[in-house]
């Protein structure tokens, strides 16, 4: 889902050839969309005669179908499109009929990749070069197919060969293919950038010993020379485009960072906006040294979408959180920067979070709340031509694709092709209107926290762990009080002491033995307090305070202590038949908490929280003590409920902590 910019100079040399290569296609007027940001690296397209306006129903829709799990846009090559996706037991290159959207082969490369996980799917979006299909997979494969039938040429793991590092979240470099080398960033010592020969994927050149990132190369030429430009983890790194010797390296950052979005590129300054608020720089290349600074944009900071240069100015989605976020859409303001001096020259609210392609004078806007939009590409001022809800219920990160007035748009899951042309569409498939696009109803669970961490990719630190244990303590302290004020409330007369058994004996229940009924109904409401406190109590605390509190782990320990509690109840009962169907019940139950827990912390984005479910295993040997010590009688039970609870959480939340701060690293 990463991409590159190609500046004018390429595109009258080594473009007009994979534009020649398009030529062959059975459309003879296609311009084609051959790459990740279309046919000159920079996502401006040589597309005229788009409409300037649509109706109130929008612009026809070709087709729309389920196409799989993946962030991978789509590359358009005469009649076909081309893209990566994800179904439950494979990862594949899959062709389409542009028309009509239906498969014309699909490959497979590997099994999936986080089927489970926040992003799962391939990352990358292919690349067509001489009538064949080149890939990345998410683990760092680097793929070659014939374009016609998908059959694998050659498969090499670079990343695994060099032991490329600053990838952790998945490989999503798409791979850019220039005379006749495959570019592509790894990361390992000796080979920050390898470039591979397009015909068998052996190794031509590679240089560099930086760790990379989710950028893609960006071809670009300078006084003449071809060069690579490379947007690393900590820095950036020029590569001669023939022998691959490093022409320069500039530090950028120190620690772990990242970078996605392309660089802008017009010679000789080179833009590159950051993440995390980091902002915008422009630098003047200079030959074989290392580039000076030419202005800072603060303000500017790009993710999962990147910028567009064009006629002297960068349209872009300036983000103002801190990370894109899977659950909602992001924050900023969309802006028109110039060029050459950083100034903003207007800013709007109105686009959202949005990838951009500019044709026929228009910017096309595909943001994340699947919408896309039609303005005029001017710095004059944001003016929209029009405006059309696609998908209404996933967050869309990934780029558009143009080809011959059709639009490609993808979700994570779902694929549409819409026709923007200005003049009517001559096609003998059946059109359909936006509105009969299948939307899928879900439930947004956001209000069942009331706040976010800044940084939800990034493991807590110790103190915030800390606030979140500490509050999580005193919600049991306070459910014990409770429990036992209503307990001293509730006369014992009104309340059985026992069950009558099928021979009539009566059956006093374990936690109700050696004491009064009291026991039974302090028992229960401790309980209910508890798991009502970890529902409750982060939605009210985080709207009460500025620190985020999560409390979730505690009705994940909650639900496994009952579960241990009711198993071990059960095998003291006389009938035990009845009561290990309870005790099964419960398990059940435990099972669908834990698969409530981890579905929510997908739909929240939470890519950290969901780690709190490993300390439930070894919380294992702690609940069944403390399900012991609740079931013994003692005259002091309310007194000492509490604490041993507070014990059987400490050691479950303590093994989640181990392994969030111990095995999770940032990205995996």
């Amino acid at each position: 889902m990463r991409g590159m910019k190609l500046i004018a100079a390429l595109i009258s040399g080594a473009s007009l050839l994979l534009l020649g290569h398009v030529g062959q296609s059975a459309e003879p007027d296609s311009r084609g969309w051959p790459q990740w940001r279309g046919p000159t690296f920079d996502s401006i397209s040589l597309e005229t005669a788009l409409a300037d306006s649509w109706p109130e129903a929008g612009p026809p829709v070709l087709w729309s179908r389920e196409l799989g799990q993946g962030y991978s846009s789509f590359i358009a090559v005469g009649s076909h499109v081309y893209t990566l996706n994800q179904t439950l037991y494979e990862q594949a290159v899959v062709c389409l009929d542009a028309e009509t959207g239906k498969t014309v082969w699909s490959s497979r490369y590997s099994w999936p990749y986080e089927g489970g996980g926040l992003y799962p799917g391939p990352r990358s979006t292919p690349a067509w070069y001489d009538g064949r299909i080149y890939f990345a997979a998410p683990d760092g494969t680097i793929g070659c197919l014939n374009a016609a039938d998908g059959s694998s040429i050659w498969s090499v793991n670079p990343t695994k060969q060099f032991r490329g590092q600053g990838t952790d979240f998945g490989y999503s470099c798409s791979p850019v293919v220039v005379d006749g080398k495959v570019i592509v960033p790894v990361g390992g010592e000796g080979a920050s950038v390898v470039a591979l020969d397009a015909k068998d994927g052996s190794v031509v050149w590679k240089g560099g010993d930086s760790s990379a990132s989710y950028a893609s190369p960006l071809p670009i030429t300078l006084n003449g020379q071809r060069q690579i430009i490379a947007l690393l983890e900590n820095s950036m790194a020029a590569f001669d485009l023939k022998t691959g010797r490093l022409l320069w390296e500039d530090e950028l950052s120190q620690g772990y960072d990242e970078h996605s979005a392309a660089p802008l590129y017009r010679e000789p300054l080179l833009m590159i906006a950051g993440p995390f608020r980091s902002g915008a720089k422009c630098l003047r290349l200079q030959e074989d040294a290392k580039p000076t600074r030419v202005w800072d944009a603060p303000k500017f900071s790009n993710d999962t979408a990147s910028s567009v240069l064009y006629e002297g100015h960068i349209y872009g989605f300036d983000l103002r959180d801190a990370q894109s976020r899977v659950n909602r859409p992001s924050r900023g303001e969309y802006r028109c920067l110039d060029f050459e001096t950083g100034k903003i020259v207007w800013s709007s609210d109105q686009p959202g979070h949005a990838n951009t392609i500019v044709a026929d004078g228009k910017l096309i806007l595909f943001n994340d709340r699947g919408e896309v939009i039609l303005a005029r590409a001017t710095p004059e001022r944001y003016e929209e031509l029009a405006r059309v809800p696609v998908f209404q219920d996933e967050i869309c990160w990934s780029p558009a694709a143009l080809d011959r007035g059709r639009l490609y748009l993808r979700t994570q899951t779902r694929a549409v092709c819409l026709y923007l042309g200005q003049q009517a569409l001559k096609t003998e498939q059946p059109t359909q209107t936006v509105a009969a696009i299948p939307q899928a109803a879900s439930f947004n669970p956001t209000s069942l926290l009331g706040g976010e961490r800044e940084y939800p990719a990034t493991p807590p630190e110790w103190n915030e762990l800390g606030l979140w244990y500490g509050w999580s303590l005193l919600a049991i302290a306070g459910a014990g009080v409770l429990a036992a004020l209503v307990s001293f409330v509730v006369p014992s007369r009104l309340l059985p002491t026992g069950v009558i058994g099928e021979a009539g004996q009566v059956t006093v229940p374990e936690p109700v033995r050696g004491g009064s009924s009291q026991r039974l109904v302090s028992q229960s409401v401790f309980w209910i307090l508890i798991i009502v406190s970890g529902l409750v109590g982060s939605p009210i605390l985080n709207r009460w305070q500025s620190e985020y509190i999560f409390l979730w782990p505690l009705v994940l320990w909650t639900a496994l202590q009952i579960t241990v509690l009711t198993i071990v109840w059960a095998e003291r009962q006389a009938n035990r038949r009845r009561a290990r169907w309870t005790s099964r019940l419960a398990g059940l139950a435990f099972l669908g908490v834990t698969a409530l827990y981890f579905h929510l912390c997908r739909k929240l984005g939470l890519s950290i929280e969901w780690s709190f479910l490993t300390g439930l295993l070894p919380g294992f040997p702690a609940a069944a003590l403390a399900a012991y010590e609740f079931l013994r009688p003692s005259r002091y039970r309310r007194m000492l409920d509490p604490f041993v609870a507070m014990a059987s959480f400490s050691v479950c939340f303590g093994a989640g902590v181990l392994y969030i701060k111990c095995w999770l690293r940032v990205g995996s």
